[in-house]
């Protein structure tokens, strides 16, 4: 294995992270694990928010209303960028300056949803049925992205929800 060499960066060993909600209805989360740590948050109004990683806030923006592209950004730099592929599945194309990942559902009946690509394979998943808290198990070479990802399932976990 070769050593952190950036702030975000871990080479492909693999990591577990917990998830717990900030509160029993909340849809704000803690991430906590090896190394890393990061808070989510997903304003009330829309679809936007933001991600505290180890320390450092950004900002997730949509492009519009009906738009199905969100960003990642710190300031006015865009870090990642989410596509959804169609507003009939549970699927996201993220892209950043060094690789393209795909988020999608794991099955067509369950929350859990695994993200795959280049140094990424790990899979988001809730604990039980009944609850919000979840694990993200695998491997990865940017928390950031990850945080990233787990806060796009957080919003189609909210829309599901919402729905029913």
């Amino acid at each position: 294995m070769r050593s952190c060499r950036a702030k975000y960066r871990c080479y492909l060993k693999r990591i577990m992270f917990s998830c717990s909600p900030k509160g029993i209805c909340s849809w704000e989360f803690y991430l906590s694990g090896e190394g890393h740590s990061a808070e989510t948050h997903v304003n009330w109004v829309g679809e936007q928010g933001t991600v505290m990683v180890d320390g450092v806030r950004y900002t997730i923006s949509k492009d519009g209303i009906f738009s199905g592209k969100w960003n990642l950004e710190t300031g006015s730099d865009v870090i990642y960028s989410a596509q959804k592929s169609s507003a009939f599945t549970r699927t996201f194309e993220i892209a950043g300056a060094e690789s393209t990942v795909l988020l999608s559902a794991q099955s067509a009946f369950k929350r859990a949803m695994r993200l795959e690509g280049s140094g990424y394979d790990c899979t988001i998943t809730p604990d039980h049925a009944f609850t919000r808290r979840s694990t993200i198990d695998g491997r990865w070479t940017d928390f950031r992205l990850v945080s990233f990802a787990f806060w796009l399932t957080v919003l189609l976990w909210r829309r599901q929800a919402s729905k029913s």
